[in-house]
């Protein structure tokens, strides 16, 4: 199994005129519903698919109590969460208040172990769903040099 990749041109970059450049992003085809996961999970374990959706549901409920009291929460072999916020910085000590916070985020530091799958998996390039630009120009100026290879 491998992780697909492809080219696109993107934006980068905070400046006005934001200069184009290509990256490699993941190809992902499609978000796995909630309830197929569930269903996996009660395929692969043995338990029936009420019971894995009680303790799934069960286990969100519990991170969410905990992470509204400012927890981090660690789930074994996955992760932990921990909740974080954006707020703006100020020279006077009295405007850093609960009032500067911009809006308020969820972090998650991935565990030992993902972080090892995620070094071992295997990247493919899809070739057919990246960009074209340079066999486009190649055409457009009857050159016909199909190479993909380009610099930035």
């Amino acid at each position: 199994m491998a992780l697909y990749v492809k080219r696109i041109k993107r934006a980068i970059g905070f400046e006005e005129n934001k200069p184009m450049r290509y990256v490699i992003v993941p190809d992902r085809a499609t978000v796995v519903d909630f309830t197929y996961l569930c269903d996996l999970i009660a395929e692969t374990s043995g338990y029936n698919k009420g019971i894995v959706l009680s303790v799934v549901y069960s286990l969100v409920r519990a991170m969410r109590t905990f992470i509204l009291q400012g927890h981090t929460v660690r789930v074994e072999g996955f992760g932990s969460f921990a909740p974080s916020l954006n707020a703006k910085s100020s020279l006077e000590e009295d405007e850093a208040n609960v009032d500067s916070i911009r809006r308020m985020k969820l972090r998650f530091y991935v565990s030992s172990e993902f972080r090892k799958m995620l070094d071992e998996i295997r990247v493919e390039f899809n070739e057919r769903e990246s960009t074209q630009d340079s066999k486009q120009a190649a055409a457009d100026n009857g050159s016909g040099n199909d190479s993909d290879n380009f610099e930035l």
